[in-house]
């Protein structure tokens, strides 16, 4: 991948002296000189390998151009799409994140801390303000500059509603604050997040010691369970700092406002200096198991998801019911799917459609897509292809392969819309980018024809 990019890279008349600093799971990072009218200047290539979810892409593009008016952020210069990636520059503010800079020159000072502290309260302030949550804050996320430190990587950034997005973790789980295991994320998420930043920050380790362990299931145990390691080595009031952003339970925590006035005053509420933590270093033998008995959503779901595959059905229908009385949209979404099948159920296309719908609302692009196809073919209601077109756009827009290939027939066939043979090949295009079969054959057939 990383010789593809470099390839496309050097392919840009106006990119020079590119150096790749940076790789993650759905994108890479490069250190370019950027040509324009005023010259040349260091800038920052971030280049998104995993584009099919146009709705995420926007919505991230859409808050970094916000972002611009303020110096706290690194400044987002353009958006570039070259082929099947996209391409965002950025100021250029720092050879190193911290986790780097750590590695590299040791833990940070009490007065550097203070600072890296003062930075995240700026940047989350304006960005909570604005209903957004960071959701992935980390050492590798933030970058250290000769006056600052820049938050940085938007891509988990979504609004602060319970939906389908605050169901879904992705990425490194290791900061994922516990409420997170219910499909619930909101500021007080980042403050978690932060507080174990700033542990590690004065550390130089996890707050867990999970730098090694990469088994999901143990990093969210450990999430839900575990007390910070050896706070008795750091100074009093940055011990009872931790202690208060960590807490398991987001009502305890600081707000941005109590953080600040920490910056001043360094006190916290009685009950923090009065936490007595137990240290637990353990793991059970299956943690997702024992988090599922403990009735968080997602390992439940996980297990449901298990037991469908295995063939158990009534336990997995059990599990999603569990969930979905909840609200969980995943859940919500395969209840549908069954009701639809008639296993472990009886058939009622009504009811697969309702449970769709609830999903749908929540912003699941499996349920909106699974809608449509009841839409289109009149399953339990009656024929809609206007309707159908929208659902599929919908969730097409948001990533979904099967979708993006149903779309692309809608708008060859013209059905629920006009005509447009080059929305059609798009559509077929990024599916097939992206492994679906049929929209492989789809496409071969539209170039076929002419």
């Amino acid at each position: 991948m990383s010789k593809g990019v470099l390839e496309m890279l050097e392919n840009q008349d106006d990119l020079t002296a590119i150096k790749q600093i940076g790789q993650g799971d759905f994108s890479s990072v490069y250190k370019v000189k950027k040509k324009d009218s005023q010259g040349k200047s260091n800038q920052v290539v971030r280049v998104i390998h995993e584009i099919s979810d146009h709705q995420s892409l926007k919505r991230e593009k859409d808050l970094l151009n916000y972002l611009n008016q303020y110096s706290e952020f690194a400044h987002f210069n353009e958006m570039r799409k070259v082929g099947f990636y996209y391409l965002q520059f950025f100021d250029y503010k720092g050879k190193r994140n911290l986790k780097q800079q750590i590695t590299k020159k040791g833990t940070l000072s009490a007065n550097k801390v203070r600072k890296l502290l003062s930075n995240m309260i700026s940047i989350l302030e304006k960005v909570h303000a604005l209903g957004f949550i960071h959701g992935d804050i980390k050492p590798t996320n933030i970058v250290v500059g000769k006056q600052q430190f820049f938050l940085i990587d938007w891509t988990q950034a979504i609004p602060s509603l319970s939906s389908y997005d605050t169901e879904m973790l992705t990425g490194d789980k290791r900061n994922t604050p516990p409420e997170r295991l219910n499909g619930q994320l909101e500021d007080k998420g980042d403050i978690y997040a932060l507080g174990c930043t700033l542990y590690y920050a004065l550390t130089g380790k996890h707050i867990y010691r999970l730098d090694k362990v990469e088994k999901t299931a143990k990093q969210l145990w450990a999430t839900v369970h575990h007390s910070p390691y050896k706070l008795n080595k750091l100074p009093i009031f940055w011990r009872y700092l931790i202690i208060w952003m960590t807490q398991k339970d987001p009502k305890k925590r600081p707000d941005l406002l109590a953080l600040k006035a920490w910056l001043e005053d360094v006190t916290v509420p009685d009950w923090v200096r009065k936490t007595s933590l137990k240290v637990d270093k353990s793991f059970p033998h299956d943690a997702m198991a024992q988090l599922a008995d403990e009735h968080y959503m997602y390992p439940i779901f996980k297990q449901a998801l298990q037991y469908e595959k295995s063939g158990d059905l009534q336990m997995a229908f059990n599990l999603y019911e569990n969930c979905a009385f909840r609200g969980y949209s995943r859940a919500e979404n395969n209840i549908g799917l069954m009701y639809e099948q008639g296993e472990p159920v009886q058939q009622s296309f009504a009811m697969a459609a309702n449970m769709y719908h609830h999903a749908f609302k929540k912003g699941n692009p499996f349920a909106a897509y699974n809608l449509a196809r009841l839409f289109q073919t009149g399953s339990g209601m009656e024929i809609n292809v206007e309707q159908a077109f929208k659902l599929y756009k919908f969730s097409a827009l948001r990533g979904n392969l099967k979708a993006q290939n149903a779309l692309g027939i809608m708008y060859q066939q013209g059905e629920g819309t006009a005509v447009n043979l080059a929305q059609a090949k798009f559509w077929f295009e990024m599916a097939a980018i992206y492994g679906n079969k049929q929209a492989k054959k789809n496409l071969k057939a539209l170039t076929e024809s002419g």
